[in-house]
């Protein structure tokens, strides 16, 4: 069947099919409420239904009329529950509750805890009260299969955004979260998104998911997935596909039609296979937006307006971002449905416990500077019998990095370079020997600056600095997760300056104990930029060149090149490369 999109599907005749009933306790997976720790109804009381104006705008879309209901087999018979004369069951809504020593939390000790947590919560006006931040996974009630993985995995305490997301999605209600890097944003969204489809009718061959979960990058879907996995492990038979660019799709379609319980994919890749019919979205009753702020940023809105119209009506939204720009406060009003929000500690800032090192050098000196830095860091390692620290160099261009990697390599420091430009397999294995320290270098472009979560970072360099204070704060936030110190250290020069004033402002702010906060999204960056170009314009004086220590490396003459910068006329001097495709 060829694709049509929703905008001019209006026409088109709804679904015949009915959704059958659940038919109750008896069709939830291992026994419903027997396997909770707390109450864990479906009664009809506790299901969502259509007056209560859920987000999305019906039937209309993939999977009603299209994918598993429409879709045709290679022998020609229809595939899926369709064939056999059966609508999809209804979803199930539990009646989750948490422990009772969490219900009988009085509203002042509620506030305490929020506080504590550095947690901000705001309701839609005229809704009931946001549930109470939980400090234990005991009293959060989880089912049994997932508290058994947590306690495997040594999860102890939630992260302030886990304490107050967990309650609020486990309770169904919609979710608007925003909190800094390395917060635990990702488990705060799949432990009730595996509590959900566990307490579903069971998948069948031709279902499309459960859930899905749509993220901006390969490297941060592939995160998502095995975090869901690591949570899932205890579950019989519960199957999660990544669905990806730069891997086998043919391999992705026998996984989808198979049916699997969630999908984690990037917009693109997720849309050509609904395209296709290997999938649908008639039985998606959970989504989740992560990292938004970076899917807008990349040209994904299409996509995700596309899927998001495209939904049943009974359908629970989660929306994370590490930002909150006008674009995405625009996103939400559409698609979230009287959302309770969630902000951890200082949003849209730089992270406190990271110590920031500015050095301005010129251009020439960039690469002799940085060898230097991170020769005597070996140096230091060494001499201590220590491992070398993992650290992070950004650059702009894709092919600056492949070159910085390979003066780096030359110098006998084990490094390896990851951006848009390598292919999956080739991404993959940088990753792979970065996170065992295999090589503790990654040189990479802004690939890496979202959503990569590698554990123990110690230093972000910044060869290149970016154009905008958004992106400077999401790089160096690859250091000092969770909690953890960091270091971050940038070369600048004198096209930097704009950028250098604002960043030694956040930083005076944060000595201060000053929050200070900037704007972000796409309208914000361009603004910056405009001023940014109208304060080198207006400069009356060239800044003067600082001195650099004695201490040079010197570099091959192949390297050579490298030392002076040089413009693509058609890009503009400085333009960044498009690291992001997928």
């Amino acid at each position: 069947m060829p694709y049509v999109p929703p905008h001019l599907r209006a026409g088109a005749a709804p679904a015949a099919a009915a959704p059958a009933s659940s038919g109750g306790a008896a069709a939830r997976r291992d026994g419903g409420r027997d396997s909770y720790g707390g109450s864990f109804g479906a009664s009809a009381g506790a299901r969502r239904s259509a007056s209560e104006g859920f987000s999305g705008n019906g039937s209309s879309g993939y999977g009603n009329g299209y994918g598993s209901y429409g879709r045709e087999s290679t022998g020609g018979s229809r595939e899926g529950s369709a064939a056999r004369g059966v609508g999809h069951p209804e979803v199930v809504w539990p009646d989750w509750k948490p422990s009772e020593r969490v219900r009988k939390l009085l509203p002042e000790q509620i506030a305490e805890v929020r506080a504590r947590l550095n947690v901000d919560v705001e309701i839609t006006p005229d809704t009931e009260p946001a549930p109470a931040p939980i400090e234990s996974f005991e009293d959060m009630c989880l089912h049994l299969s997932i508290m058994k993985d947590v306690t495997f995995h040594n999860y102890t305490t939630p992260t302030p955004i886990q304490a107050q997301a967990l309650p609020v999605a486990l309770s169904g209600r919609d979710l608007l979260g925003c909190a800094e890097t390395g917060s635990g944003k990702t488990a705060a969204f799949s432990l009730p998104m595996i509590q959900h489809c566990l307490a579903q009718p069971p998948i069948r061959r031709g279902d499309g998911p459960l859930a899905l979960v749509l993220a901006p990058t390969r490297e941060l879907a592939q995160q998502i997935e095995k975090e869901v996995k690591a949570f899932s492990r205890s579950a019989e038979g519960f199957k999660t596909s990544i669905v990806v660019g730069g891997t086998n799709i043919y391999e992705q379609r026998s996984e989808l039609r198979a049916g699997v319980e969630i999908v984690v994919a990037t917009p693109g890749r997720f849309i050509d296979h609904l395209q296709q019919g290997n999938s649908s979205l008639s039985r998606v009753s959970y989504v989740v937006l992560d990292e938004a702020d970076r899917m807008l940023d990349m040209g994904f809105e299409p996509q995700i307006r596309e899927v998001m119209r495209s939904l049943p009506k009974k359908h629970q939204t989660l929306l994370f971002s590490a930002t909150m720009p006008e674009e995405i406060e625009a996103l939400a009003q559409e698609y979230l449905n009287k959302p309770v929000r969630v902000k951890v500690g200082r949003v849209s800032s730089p992270t406190a416990n990271v110590t920031q090192n500015l050095e301005k050098i010129t251009e020439k000196e960039k690469i002799d500077s940085l060898l230097a830095l991170l020769v005597d860091e070996h140096s230091q390692s060494l001499d201590s019998n220590q491992p070398p620290p993992l650290t992070i160099v950004f650059v702009e261009r894709k092919a600056r990095c492949d070159e910085v990697t390979d003066a780096l390599v030359e110098q006998g420091l084990k490094a390896t370079a990851l951006h848009g430009g390598r292919s999956q397999s080739e991404r993959e294995a940088a990753l792979r020997d970065f996170r065992k320290g295999t090589t503790n270098i990654l040189v990479a472009t802004d690939v890496a600056s979202r959503g990569l979560d590698v554990t123990g970072v110690a230093h972000v360099i910044n060869l290149d600095l970016p154009k905008t204070m958004e992106d400077y704060v999401h790089r160096i936030g690859r250091t000092g997760r969770a909690g953890a110190s960091g270091r971050a250290t940038s070369f600048y020069t004198e096209r930097d300056v704009f950028l250098v004033a604002q960043i030694r402002r956040a930083i005076t702010e944060a000595e201060s104990g000053n929050t200070m906060a900037f704007a972000t999204g796409k309208a914000a960056r361009r603004k910056e930029r405009e001023q940014a170009a109208a304060f080198r314009e207006g400069r009356m004086t060239p800044l003067g060149v600082a001195q650099v220590g004695a201490t040079t490396v010197r570099v091959d003459d192949k390297y050579k090149h490298m030392l002076s910068a040089t413009a693509d006329p058609k890009k503009g001097e400085g333009a960044a490369d498009d690291a992001w495709e997928d």
